[in-house]
């Protein structure tokens, strides 16, 4: 996959807040780049999510892992019918490690 290139923003920003992203397989690793692209340094991702895709849910949760550290800010109980609730999640630039 390409380089995600865009314009430098005009001003900087320290938040990116998205809802139900997560939706199709195939625009997962589009999503991860493009997030890639924004979140670094300070810059933080709030993301709220449902569950309803098992196998996309843990490819994207499984690729952001390994870029993002991801806290659980928030969970609601399941709407009635619904086997997962909602929840608010975290996501900040992992930080390099040094190399000795």
């Amino acid at each position: 996959m390409g380089a995600v290139m865009a314009p430098a923003p005009a001003s900087r920003f320290d938040l990116v807040v998205a809802s139900d992203v997560v939706y199709y397989e195939e625009l997962v690793d589009p999503l991860i780049e493009t997030l890639r692209f924004f979140v670094k340094g300070d810059v933080v991702f709030l993301m709220a999510h449902m569950r309803r895709w098992k196998r996309t849910d843990k490819k994207f949760f499984g690729k952001a892992r390994k870029v993002f550290d991801i806290e659980v800010l928030h969970k609601d109980p399941p709407p009635e019918g619904w086997r997962h609730g909602p929840v608010v999640y975290r996501f900040t630039a992992k930080k390099q490690r040094d190399k000795k």
